[in-house]
């Protein structure tokens, strides 16, 4: 019985071989896709999705095309080892010795020993395929829009205010420069592709290469304060310097164990913490005064005028808080204020002065008119001063009416006739009182 299977075995074993043999004859066509901004790397599959050629899928058939896209590095892997890449695209051909085809080229016989020597081969070996073959594309393109921020303030050597700690966010970009070296550490042997996220991770759950990234620009930013003298505000008008240095302290370690490099590196608005911010905003009001002596005095004038309604509203009264003002002045505080505040103040009155003997004098109200109270006090306001009345209202202009009447409105209160009008003089020299001239008879203006 084990001498009948072992017959049995023997020759499924070469009519697979034959089998398969023949079905790697047909020649194949490689080529891949745009890769776009989200694969890295992938592995090549076959496009002729017709006729006959159902062969090993590790297996690329001698004299097999393979189309290379811009922007694309191809590499061949034969029996695990790269034998050929490219970076330039066109159409290439694959040729392989482990990969016999009758079909490959004109020399038929030739190719017919080497395609019977290699069905030898996988009849040995069970009918299995002793090798592979596998194409890969490798994306050669800027890689951009991978977002980073800062989860805690980096410290910045700020040239104009010293030692702050500053909150950052921006983006960077990066490409493939070495393809071999990419594939061999990063991702030999991909059974299917490899995505960004897959190396890079994300913003909120970073990988290795992104943290290393965050981990220099540390680095980074002492370059940038320290050597360039960058202001921590102009930093995301300074991309050049800041790619310059990323690339100085992370292309080399990247470059030598993934191939990668930094392309572009982007910043927003870089953000001050707290501490940092009161410091800034102390050194900015200490410039302005340093550069501008009238500042420096509008601001004791300030405080000073700020102390004085602050003695006004003191509980423990007005004069213990003026008291307290004499006491800081002795003590060299307010009587202290710089040369500047007084040249400034002796500049204001003196051009007050100036403006007063410019203007002209205007002429001095006439004094107002005194009245006696009821309570006989004599008084030049509006209440009086010894017992609070209101000055009495003004008596209203009388008129006496030709019956003999006298009145204050408009009728007589005796025989009801109309107030006359008020005298007038026309144009003619004639006085009249009446609404028409008593000598041309002109009606009044």
């Amino acid at each position: 019985m084990g001498l009948i299977s072992l017959v049995a075995n023997i020759a499924s074993t070469v009519g697979g071989s034959i089998s398969s043999q023949f079905k790697d004859q047909y020649l194949e066509f490689f080529t891949c896709d745009a890769l776009g901004q989200n694969v890295l790397a992938k592995k090549g599959a076959n496009k002729i999705t017709k006729g006959n050629n159902k062969g090993s899928v590790d297996v690329i058939t001698n004299g097999s095309k393979i189309a290379v896209p811009e922007g694309v590095a191809c590499i061949l892997v034969n029996n695990g080892e790269v034998v050929e890449f490219t970076t330039k695209a066109g159409m290439y051909e694959f040729n392989a010795s482990t990969a016999p085809s009758c079909l490959s080229d004109s020399h038929f016989l030739t190719n017919l020993k080497a395609t019977v020597a290699d069905t030898w081969d996988r009849m040995r070996a069970g009918g299995e395929v002793m090798q592979q073959q596998r194409v890969y594309f490798i994306n050669m393109q800027e890689i951009r829009d991978q977002k980073f921020g800062t989860a805690t303030p980096l410290p910045y050597p700020d040239p104009e205010y010293r030692n702050i700690y500053i909150r950052l966010n921006g983006s960077f970009s990066f490409k493939i420069e070495d393809p071999v070296t990419f594939f061999k550490n990063v991702c030999s042997n991909l059974t299917d592709e490899l995505t960004v996220a897959d190396l890079m991770g994300t913003p909120a759950s970073p990988k290795q290469p992104r943290e290393e990234f965050m981990d220099h620009m540390t680095e980074v930013l002492n370059l940038c304060g320290s050597q360039d003298k960058i202001l921590f505000s102009t930093l995301p008008a300074e991309k050049s310097k800041l790619r310059k240095h990323m690339q100085d302290v992370l292309d080399e370690d990247w470059l030598r164990g993934r191939g990668m490099v930094v392309a572009e590196v982007a910043l927003g608005i870089p953000t001050p913490d707290d501490k940092s911010r009161q410091r800034i905003e102390q050194v900015d009001q200490a410039k302005m005064f340093g550069s501008d002596p009238n500042a420096l005095a509008a601001q004791a004038i300030l405080g000073q005028t700020e102390a004085m309604n602050t003695a006004a509203g003191n509980a423990n009264g007005a004069v213990n808080g003026f008291m307290g003002m004499g006491m800081v002045g002795g003590m060299g505080g307010m009587n202290n204020m710089s040369n500047s505040a007084f040249q400034f103040m002796g500049q204001q009155q003196a051009a007050q002065q100036q403006a007063q003997a410019a203007a002209p004098v205007a002429p001095a109200a006439p004094a107002a008119g005194g009245w006696t109270c009821a309570c006989g006090t004599t008084n030049t306001g509006k209440f009086c001063g010894n017992c609070g009345q209101p000055q009495p209202a003004p008596a209203p202009a009388g008129w006496t009416c030709s019956c003999g009447t006298t009145n204050t409105g408009k009728f007589c209160s005796n025989c009801g006739q109309p107030q006359p009008a008020g005298e007038w003089t026309c144009s003619c020299g004639t006085k009249n009182t009446g609404k028409f001239c008593s000598n041309c008879g002109k009606p009044q203006a």
